[in-house]
């Protein structure tokens, strides 16, 4: 007679119960889904800061470029040279930070990881740069007439000066970020993005007026 039932344990917690041997874990359920909520109230918090700061960002990079546009347009390509660098140097920036984030998940030396991300995107960072003042300069001098040199030197300093500062400052950025327990790819990404826009309109401002 004992043979033929099915012996299940009961462990009660509360009004929540596991069965073992069935499919009903309804405790666990029951804490997935507590957990599920609230880190996703977690991350709605700080999506909405960095989204925040990159808004403040993006606007700051437009005043200064509204303040300085007579003095930029006095220099021939810089339209063609603006788009290309801010993008890029956000991009390249967002994908250090990301790196640095993933990399301290697995590698605990954390000065090899800093010092190799920053290094990377450097390198990258002279030769995309490289290239992108290449095509503007191209671009500008076939179609606008204006000096290839001049556009291609810009496109590479701007590029260099911005990742300069904001590398090594992104990266301490992403650290603190991660030490506090918040996730950076929910914070650092947007704030870079909004620093970024606007350290690159005013450093082409300070380059623009330094070589004309």
């Amino acid at each position: 007679m004992l043979k033929n039932k099915r012996f299940v344990p009961k462990l009660t917690y509360g009004i929540r119960d596991i069965r073992y041997g069935e499919r009903k874990h309804r405790h666990w359920h029951y804490i997935y889904r507590k957990h599920t909520k609230n880190a996703n109230k977690l991350d709605s918090r700080e999506i909405l800061v960095g989204q925040t700061i990159a808004l403040l960002g993006s606007l700051v990079a437009g005043y200064l470029l509204e303040v300085n546009k007579n003095q930029l347009l006095l220099f021939g390509g810089v339209l063609l040279v603006l788009p290309g660098v801010i993008d890029l140097s956000a991009s390249i920036t967002g994908a250090m930070c990301a790196k640095i984030n993933h990399r301290l998940d697995t590698d605990s030396r954390m000065s090899r990881v800093i010092a190799s991300s920053i290094g990377f995107s450097l390198l990258l960072t002279v030769s995309s740069g490289a290239f992108v003042g290449i095509t503007a300069g191209l671009i500008g001098s076939l179609f606008f007439d204006v000096s290839f040199w001049r556009i291609a030197t810009l496109c590479i300093l701007a590029l260099i000066c911005v990742g300069l500062i904001m590398y090594p400052a992104m990266a301490a950025l992403t650290l603190v970020v991660k030490k506090l327990g918040f996730d950076p790819d929910n914070i650092v990404g947007p704030i870079e993005t909004g620093l970024s826009d606007a350290l690159m309109v005013l450093t082409v401002t300070i380059l623009v007026g330094a070589i004309l």
